[in-house]
């Protein structure tokens, strides 16, 4: 009974189209699907690295704002690196 159904169903000419068109598509076409699986993973690493590079700069652009001045450079130390004159003691909280 069932390959009654599987016959006619394979019979049918625009079934037979479909399917073939989807295998091509899937595995013979210059777009495969392995390959869009791979793009689409590539993407996503080249937007997490993008995200990295922008924060990367935020940070150099805060640098740059503090080069000109003596006491600002000297306060960006002193917050991001922890450093203290000879006669002070640093505590930390976190």
């Amino acid at each position: 009974m069932i390959n009654k159904r599987v016959l006619k169903f394979c019979k049918n000419k625009y079934v037979v189209t479909v399917v073939v068109f989807f295998v091509w598509v899937m595995f013979f076409d210059e777009i495969t699907v392995s390959k869009w699986v791979k793009q689409k993973m590539n993407n996503k690493k080249i937007i997490e690295e993008i995200e990295l590079l922008n924060k990367q700069s935020e940070d150099l652009e805060q640098r740059l704002k503090y080069k000109d001045n003596k006491d600002s450079i000297e306060k960006y130390a002193r917050e991001n690196f922890y450093m203290k004159r000879s006669n002070e003691v640093i505590y930390i909280f976190d």
